[in-house]
């Protein structure tokens, strides 16, 4: 589920011992990861062999970049290094750690630290360079920086991975190469789900008071769903524009973000530059929140913030929504997905899984860093070339997995399934 934290930000370091990391990657492997919660039965990994040379190259450093479209993807990304022989460092949300202390305590040990996505933590960003710098461990890192639902097409990543990347080679300078690795997690149903899709999708439009019909197939009803949680949510707060054309729903959703965020920056007295990236925009909008909202020097003002913070959260979640991801090729992994994401935005929560998956993870290409570096003419230019590099490779890697995939959750949701 897409959320902001407003919680006090605490930095959690990495605390890496070898003995509990080993008893939570078991625990994982063994009772969660094949639990109710995730449903994932296997985990396969294709193309380590280039990974793996490189670590033996002397004084060579990994940057591990997986997408990040379901909540199980640290674990089966932990899974993926044990079969490998990597031993790798993650960055994580900070609000992760505060949802639990034992927990938090347990992830330190398996070597994660926390990371403030809202604000600019250089603490955080001091660690993962050091952690990279100092080789013994890998440093894994999600570019999207969120969960999307999205398991067959990346988001835009985030410039963090390759800002971390090339200061450290650039603090390395020739002491070794430090080489950047696109990952790509897919996830996939291994039973024919459509009935239990098809229940969920009825419990939602009995909350949202709608009627849909099963002859019109699956993306209509998804559809109207989505068109009745836009009038629910957005109708009453006065963020649809007039006239709202319900037909297209990409345009439609660009537009409400767009008129959230002015309205928002308008109470709050920010400017934004012409041309903005919207999702730019919703981030410095959460800075400024955040900034309020922990500072207890402002408590006076801390409820107006509460209030901005939830339409943030509305704009965020608006423009997670790719208006085309279930219509260009409606599989039951894409309407599984939509109607998950969908369910978690209706009801503010996560769900456990609702299906048996089977997991591929494909490493890609090694990126060299020091060889982008001394082809880019400056370091900006540098490190929008590695962000691209980063994002394609792990594209490549889905469009591979998915054109081999054989389970029924790459066929067509009215494929009769066997």
């Amino acid at each position: 589920m897409l959320q902001f934290s407003d919680q006090p930000y605490e930095y959690f370091p990495p605390k890496p011992n070898q003995l509990i990391a080993w008893m939570g990657e078991w625990w994982s492997r063994k009772y969660l990861l094949a639990g109710p919660e995730h449903r994932i039965q296997s985990v396969t990994v294709e193309n380590a062999g280039p990974l793996q040379n490189i670590q033996r190259e002397h004084g060579a450093r990994v940057l591990l970049l997986p997408n990040h479209s379901t909540h199980s993807d640290p674990m089966i990304m932990a899974e993926a290094c044990r079969q490998v022989g990597v031993w790798s460092i993650f960055m994580a949300a900070y609000d992760v750690f505060l949802r639990s202390r034992a927990q938090g305590w347990v992830m330190q040990r398996m070597g994660a630290f926390s990371v403030n996505r809202d604000g600019s933590d250089r603490r955080s960003m001091k660690d993962a360079i050091a952690t990279v710098i100092d080789g013994r461990y890998a440093l894994t890192v999600f570019p999207e920086g969120n969960v999307y639902f999205m398991n067959d097409r990346v988001t835009p990543f985030l410039e963090g991975p390759a800002y971390i990347a090339m200061k450290a080679q650039q603090e390395m300078k020739d002491a070794g190469r430090i080489f950047a690795v696109p990952v790509s997690i897919k996830a996939t149903h291994t039973t024919d789900a459509r009935v239990t899709l098809q229940e969920t999708l009825d419990h939602m439009t009995e909350q949202l008071g709608v009627e849909i019909s099963g002859e019109d197939g699956i993306v209509p009803q998804v559809h109207s769903v989505g068109v009745a949680m836009i009038r629910r949510n957005l109708s009453q707060r006065g963020f649809l524009p007039p006239n709202p054309d319900y037909s297209d729903l990409p345009k439609l959703l660009q537009q409400c973000a767009r008129q959230i965020l002015n309205q928002l920056e308008a109470k709050m007295g920010l400017n934004s530059k012409e041309g903005s990236d919207l999702m730019d925009r919703i981030r410095a909008v959460r800075r400024e929140i955040h900034k309020v909202r922990s500072d207890p020097d402002r408590e006076i003002d801390h409820a107006v913030a509460a209030g901005w913070a939830d339409e943030a959260i509305i704009a965020f979640r608006i423009l997670s929504y790719a208006g085309n991801y279930l219509s260009e090729k409606p599989t039951l992994d894409r309407v599984g997905e939509t109607i998950e994401k969908m369910r978690e935005d209706l009801y503010s929560r996560a769900f456990p899984a609702y299906a048996d998956r089977a997991v591929t993870v494909r490493f890609g290409d090694p990126i060299c860093v020091s060889e982008q570096l001394a082809a880019a003419a400056k370091p900006r230019l540098a490190m929008a070339a590695l962000t691209d590099q980063f994002e394609a490779g792990v594209q490549a890697g889905l469009d591979h997995i998915n054109a081999h995939n054989s389970h029924p959750g790459g066929k067509p949701f009215k494929y009769r399934l066997n």
